[in-house]
């Protein structure tokens, strides 16, 4: 098992320290990413971390430098799987992502609104709502953990 740090910034990268991401990468060669900040999918190649492998993604909280670079991580995964239709009909990959209450609609947007088809399931395990899931300061606001409920779009 090893652990990369991906990023360790705070809350805006440099050109020495990306946001927050790290990788647990098992002895079976799947990765574990706990946070997507935005470019961990480029500080991933610097590690040599196989895109593809990453098959469970832990989302800590609901602040930009921990999910900027979720949406585009994600295109990444599929464009680099180079799965054939034939392929595809037998076994779709599978990713799973866990996070506050929130995210499923984060990524559903993202990825609608960019209209990024992705080639593999993915599924969002939501938890509660903890005092620190959103950003303070901003007054009181709504976020519906239940829309949309459809899958993404293929």
């Amino acid at each position: 098992m090893k652990l990369h740090f991906l990023g360790t910034g705070s809350s805006y990268p440099t050109t020495k320290r990306g946001v927050s991401s790290l990788a647990l990468q098992q002895d079976d060669g799947s990765v574990w990413l706990f946070d997507s900040g935005e470019g961990t999918q480029i500080q991933a190649q610097k590690v040599a971390i196989s895109r593809q492998k990453i098959n469970k993604i832990f989302i800590t909280h609901l602040h930009g430098d921990h999910m900027f670079g979720l949406p585009g991580l994600l295109c990444t995964i599929s464009s680099q799987f180079g799965l054939t239709e034939e392929q595809l009909e037998k076994e779709v990959p599978r990713v799973d992502i866990y996070g506050p209450k929130g995210l499923r609609r984060f990524i559903y947007t993202a990825l609608s609104l960019s209209r990024s088809p992705l080639i593999f399931n993915y599924c969002v395990h939501e938890g509660g709502k903890l005092p620190h899931s959103f950003s303070q300061g901003g007054g009181e606001w709504h976020v519906d953990p239940h829309e949309p409920r459809e899958p993404h779009p293929k």
